[in-house]
């Protein structure tokens, strides 16, 4: 008699939200349900220790996303491994309800391969019994029809977070909206969005950057897909009415940065927001504005400068000229712009502080709580999908140096990020370097692998997804 000892290896296997069976797919979405409804402590006595709210991984993101002093999650290569560790989390937290779960993901790509900027928010995932309406047709701008109806926002929440907005809120505190719900918006700043999700060539990109630090920041930008941005939306600004809704490209082109722009006017305190207001407070009201005392007599340049605003701003003139250099080689203001008067750059520099002097309102999934929203659950894995494509790859060409110099805490390789017993029981938090090595597609401890490596629609428009160079 002969016998064979074999070892094998037993991972869960993620697959493309459209791909799941319907049971499959109906048990996740419950489960996301049961985790927006049940507290923290009352799911770990139902479910077990892996269990955790909806409401306890919003205020995580809102603690390392929203603070004062920096984003330790969203401005480095820290960005990378908290999320897909965040996302390994919430997947196992699913997998406490329902133990045959995997995380589903949504590969984006298809609609921008699929669809255009006009209509890519009318394929099937936004259906009312999958996502629920991209961008509902109501004042608040809230999902009132579907699975995710009325998906709440916690109120009263300063028991809860040290983090929340003037009304008590679950939000960024730059995101003054009392609105009790999730919100979404197809509109930025008051013009029609003209953005799509990235895609195929932005996949194609990252494929073949050849250095890790490279590769994080291409995942955090053009690859992450605008996702972000064209689901959460803005509103309740002044931008668009003060140029009489006339949208030239400049124009548009800097209502993508509004947002980002008016948060670093926030983190350097010239932008505030008032320390409480009630539910009953009307919006405007309750608004976050440059901050008088801050400015005090600076100039519009020096407070723009001062909020790392003049390095990475392209504004216009009153033509529509964009206006992208306001310093010379050796980083010194431009106090005259070049081709304008010292009068005309005044005007600019002052239109510039004024329009970013409100953040407005901004959609939950464009903001510090985006993991409100089910849209944030199924995109990160996406990223974590081509990131392990590229490290079944060709290694021997690629750098994976991580660069020790952010000025941020969270995006260093021994930065230690909020998550533990992820891969062991060792009841210790992993630093980034330790989240990098632990989410390897080869390591054992890894529990999911994804179902496959391929971008056919990519393939099609000529980019070929390989990860041998």
């Amino acid at each position: 008699t002969s016998y064979l000892s074999v070892k094998v290896m037993v991972k869960y296997v993620r697959r493309e939200i459209r791909s799941l069976t319907d049971l499959d797919r109906e048990k996740f979405f419950n489960a996301v349900h049961i985790l927006a409804r049940v507290p923290t402590e009352v799911g770990q006595e139902l479910f077990g220790k892996n269990y955790k709210s909806k409401d306890y991984f919003n205020r995580v993101h809102l603690y390392y996303g929203g603070t004062a002093d920096c984003d330790h999650w969203h401005q480095g290569a820290g960005f990378v491994t908290s999320h897909v560790a965040l996302t390994l989390e919430f997947e196992q937290g699913i997998q406490s309800i329902y133990p045959s779960l995997s995380m589903p993901y949504w590969d984006f790509t298809m609609e921008s391969t699929f669809y255009g900027a006009n209509d890519w928010r009318d394929s099937s995932v936004f259906a009312e019994s999958w996502f629920g309406p991209a961008s509902p047709d109501n004042d608040l701008h809230t999902v009132t029809t579907g699975r995710f109806a009325f998906t709440t926002a916690m109120t009263n929440a300063r028991d809860f977070s040290a983090i929340v907005n003037s009304y008590g809120v679950l939000r960024a505190p730059w995101n003054n909206d009392p609105t009790p719900f999730m919100t979404r918006h197809d509109h930025i700043y008051g013009f029609a969005n003209n953005l799509k999700p990235s895609g195929c060539k932005e996949y194609y990109i990252a494929m073949k950057k050849d250095t890790w630090m490279s590769m994080s920041k291409q995942l955090n930008s053009a690859a992450h897909g605008h996702i972000h941005e064209t689901v959460g939306g803005s509103w309740n600004h002044y931008y668009a009415e003060r140029l009489n809704h006339q949208g030239s490209p400049a124009v548009l082109s800097f209502a993508h940065e509004i947002q980002a722009l008016s948060k670093n006017l926030w983190r350097t305190g010239f932008v505030t927001c008032p320390e409480t207001c009630s539910m009953d407070t009307a919006w405007s009201d309750c608004q976050c504005q440059c901050d008088a005392d801050a400015i005090a007599s600076m100039k519009s340049y020096d407070v723009l400068n001062a909020a790392g605003v003049l390095d990475s701003a392209d504004y216009f003139d009153s033509e529509d000229h964009v206006i992208s250099k306001f310093k010379d080689e050796n980083g010194t203001i431009y106090y005259e712009l070049p081709n304008y008067t010292a009068e005309e750059s005044m005007v600019i520099y002052d239109d510039l502080l004024t329009m970013l002097c409100s953040p407005g309102h901004i959609g939950d999934m464009f903001q510090a709580t985006s993991s409100n929203d089910i849209t944030f659950w199924v995109l990160h894995g996406t990223l974590d999908r081509l990131w392990h494509f590229k490290r079944l790859g060709n290694m021997q060409n690629y750098d994976e140096t991580w660069d020790p110099y952010h000025t941020c805490y969270g995006h260093n390789p021994t930065n230690f990020q909020p998550f533990k017993n992820l891969f062991d029981t060792n009841d210790r938090y992993y630093t980034n370097i330790e989240l990098y090595e632990n989410l390897r597609p080869s390591q054992e401890a890894l529990q999911y692998m994804y179902d496959n490596f391929q971008w056919p629609h990519c393939e099609m428009l000529g980019y070929e997804m390989s990860n041998e160079w």
